[in-house]
């Protein structure tokens, strides 16, 4: 029968005529629309391909080098840098990460869909400083051995790519290669690392750049100073007093009253080098904050450089510097705290909020990493173009929040209520007057009666009765804290670990 001229519902009708007839009489083989028009037609019905099964990435046909990676994230939504053990390792630590996800999480997960590492275990792998649940990095670097393009070669084709001029640098003979030599590429005809793990990664992290690193090079020990930001408006607070008691923070002390304290490291040495402290606006490196005036008023960041942090220690700093900046307490409580033999234990205060603390940036010499951002510099700029436009949406989503919060609190300043009116004649009449009004009668009345603690990132406490931080109850001296835990769990459960970068 000649179907050419027939129209799509005369064809669609025939079909299902068909459908019907031959369901009738076959109904346990005939169901299939392709069947049927190929015995109609008579023409040999198609097979289906056969799907072959997924060939196994051999990762020893491959060589690999150390490099290391500096990216960025918003930390607010995972539980901190460090993963949950080896979240590869087994299904019950993938379903861990699932439930608590983590940066470094993600970054593995990443680089394992890549086929850059095999698995965690075997790839060398270091981190320059861990953050906290909530905290965010602008430059945080890692370093680990992945898969290169680069090419295997005998020692005869090494002496003499050499020969011809070839840079030593890149023929390598790693361990992790099994001694063997390896020419690496030149970077632009490296692996576009930076674009196959942001296209994998979830937008919240970006890789920013990589670098090729020597196979001694650790992106902890290697590294020679961390930068953190502590972002904070200055509604109802004394800058002047903040900045005069943030100086007395610079230069090397005992900052045991401002950290958290894990007795399982057994930790002694409680001194760390502040190399630099200050306080500025943000309007001047922040531009889309624009002038940085809202209805918290200007915006600023405490902005704090120094060689290694102990655990909690900047959010302890920072909580110490709102009491301050709020007049509860005088810039000279910092050089009391500081004096660890008069108060040898640390008083009992809250850290400041996780969400505004932001490791900035991880220095190294410069001639441990060269930072890559492009893979062909002057011409491709699409590694940037794409960080920009990740980052920009991101911005974008976020903001758009923030608009929105803004305007329902402005609806809500902006509502009328009831209060009772000012002049005594009309005492007992009531009044109609905008809530943002009515506002600030109610916080002076609490004020009248009770403290108010500002912690950062829009979290407030109250107290009917604050203590001064002098005179509260403080815990136990570092060494008993240590030799209760040591005496009860023992060396074995002690955690072998050197000093790490902790904020």
């Amino acid at each position: 029968m000649d179907y050419s001229r027939w129209s799509k519902r005369a064809l669609v009708e025939r079909l299902q005529s068909l459908d019907k007839l031959v369901g009738e009489q076959e109904p346990a083989t005939a169901t299939n629309t392709d069947i049927v028009l190929a015995t109609t037609l008579n023409v040999d019905p198609v097979t289906p391909k056969r799907k072959r099964p997924p060939t196994r990435f051999d990762f020893a046909n491959f060589p690999k080098r150390k490099v290391a990676f500096k990216f960025s994230y918003f930390g607010w939504a995972y539980h901190g840098l460090a993963r949950q053990g080896n979240a590869l390792e087994s299904e019950e630590k993938r379903l861990i990460e699932s439930e608590f996800p983590t940066i470094e999480g993600e970054v593995f997960r990443a680089l394992a869909s890549c086929k850059l590492i095999e698995d965690e275990s075997s790839c060398d792998y270091s981190r320059c400083g861990r953050t906290d649940r909530g905290v965010s990095g602008f430059g945080q670097v890692i370093a680990l051995y992945v898969r290169s393009a680069g090419q295997f070669i005998t020692d005869e084709q090494a002496e003499a790519e050499l020969a011809k001029g070839t840079d030593a640098s890149r023929i390598t003979r790693d361990e992790q290669n099994g001694g063997r030599a390896v020419l690496l590429p030149l970077p632009e005809r490296e692996l576009p690392y930076v674009n196959m793990l942001n296209k994998t990664l979830p937008p919240a992290i970006r890789i920013l750049a990589w670098s090729p690193v020597k196979a001694e090079f650790d992106a902890r020990f290697s590294c020679r100073s961390r930068f953190y930001r502590y972002f904070f408006s200055e509604e109802g607070l004394d800058i002047d007093a903040m900045k005069e008691a943030a100086r007395k923070y610079l230069g090397q002390h005992d900052f045991r009253n401002f950290c958290r304290l894990d007795p399982a490291k057994q930790i002694s040495n409680f001194e760390r080098n502040v190399l630099d402290i200050d306080i500025n606006p943000v309007a001047a490196q922040v531009p889309f904050v624009g002038e940085g005036q809202s209805a918290q008023g200007q915006w600023w960041q405490l902005e704090l450089r120094g060689t290694a942090f102990l655990w909690h220690q900047v959010r302890c700093m920072m909580a110490i510097l709102f009491h301050v900046g709020q007049g509860l307490e005088e810039p000279s409580i910092v050089d009391k705290m500081l004096d660890v033999e008069n108060m040898d234990g640390k008083p009992e205060y809250e850290m400041a909020c996780d969400v505004p603390l932001v490791l900035a940036d991880c220095a190294f010499d410069a001639t441990d990493v060269q930072w890559i951002h492009l893979r062909n510099p002057g011409n491709d700029f699409g590694n940037m173009a794409g960080l920009d436009r990740a980052i920009s949406n991101e911005w974008g989503q976020l903001n758009t929040r923030a608009v929105i919060a803004s305007a329902l609190l402005q609806n809500l300043r902006s509502t009328t209520v009831p209060m009772l009116s000012e002049t005594k004649e009309r005492a007992e009449q009531l009044e109609l007057a905008p809530w943002a009004q009515c506002r600030d009668n109610v916080i002076k009345s609490e004020l009248a009666t009770r403290s108010r603690i500002v912690l950062g990132g829009g979290e407030i406490r109250h107290v009917r009765d604050y203590q001064p931080m002098a005179k509260r109850r403080r815990a136990d001296p570092v060494h008993l804290r240590n030799k209760v835990w040591f005496e009860r769990k023992g060396d074995s459960k002690r955690v072998k670990t050197t000093t790490e970068p902790d904020d």
